[in-house]
């Protein structure tokens, strides 16, 4: 669900509502069925609606949170690793750093687009990236080339593998199905119980205002926690992986001011698929 759609869900609600209650109104007989039968019905499902959309309110926005530390943190995980590089002796550095640019460019591109989607691959190029730098490293002749450089780069190795995790954990977390019915249904039984109050001797526009309100409140409560549910969907206030591609671009410029290429093969290159333009 795009910003605009949902925008679109509050005032088509709000609108609908608002006519309903004005029809039934004038319809209604003088004096409101609230005035001659007792009834708690709204206070009683508006507070616990107002309980149970708070809760899951929170759960969904600490999740977004998390989604954007979670791509800070593996930002800086690739610039430490990249930066270990240099105490790693050539020809493992100019490879090493270059498999860290096709790293940083596939997570920014193709697996950014898997997330949009809903797909969590874990074992798709990104992770086939990360495999080819750990086997590079720590053959025989790797270790000895990285040398000192080894424990440093095995630090920026180990945060970069935590912060994708906690990335795809996010994106693999959902509001349960069962969660969002309640919502709905509650939603629905909190606003109907407003028609109790119809009363065909005031005002439309009064019965209009006294649902518009609620119905806001409900269906922008819920537009909001469907946009926190899926953090990495493509519209406006989304998770970007912005900060890996401030990465991708700081690699690609250091990279030019030494001489060498800012476009390196990466180990999961075909013919029919490249990660740079």
């Amino acid at each position: 669900m795009t910003l605009w759609i949902g925008i679109a869900v509050i005032a088509l609600a709000m609108f609908v509502g608002g006519l309903t209650i004005w029809v039934v109104s004038r319809k209604s007989p003088e004096g409101s069925v609230a005035d001659r039968i007792p009834t708690n019905v709204y206070a009683v499902t508006a507070g616990a609606m107002t309980l149970l959309m708070s809760f899951t309110f929170s759960g969904a926005f600490a999740q977004y949170t998390t989604a954007q530390q979670a791509v800070r943190a593996e930002s800086a995980a690739i610039l430490q690793m990249y930066r270990a590089a240099a105490f790693i002796a050539e020809p493992l550095q100019t490879k090493l750093r270059g498999d860290l640019l096709c790293y940083a460019a596939l997570v920014s591109t193709e697996e950014w687009k898997e997330l949009g989607q809903g797909e969590v691959n874990l074992q798709g190029p990104v992770q086939q990236t990360m495999i080819a730098m750990d086997n590079a490293i720590s053959s025989k002749e790797g270790q000895r080339l990285a040398g000192s450089g080894l424990s440093i780069w095995e630090t920026g190795n180990t945060n970069l593998a935590s912060a994708r995790q906690q990335r795809f954990g996010v994106a693999d977390w959902n509001v349960p199905p069962i969660i969002y019915f309640v919502l709905v249904l509650g939603s629905l039984l909190t606003l109907a119980s407003l028609f109790a109050y119809a009363d065909r001797s005031k005002p439309g526009w009064g019965h209009a205002a006294l649902i518009i309100g609620p119905i806001f409140v409900a269906a922008a409560g819920l537009v909001v926690i469907v946009f926190l549910d899926s953090p990495f969907i493509e519209t406006p206030g989304a998770v970007t992986p912005e900060p890996i591609l401030q990465t991708v671009q700081y690699i690609q410029g250091d990279l030019q001011s030494r001489g060498l290429s800012d476009q390196p093969a990466c180990p999961t290159d075909t013919e029919s698929r490249r990660v740079f333009s």
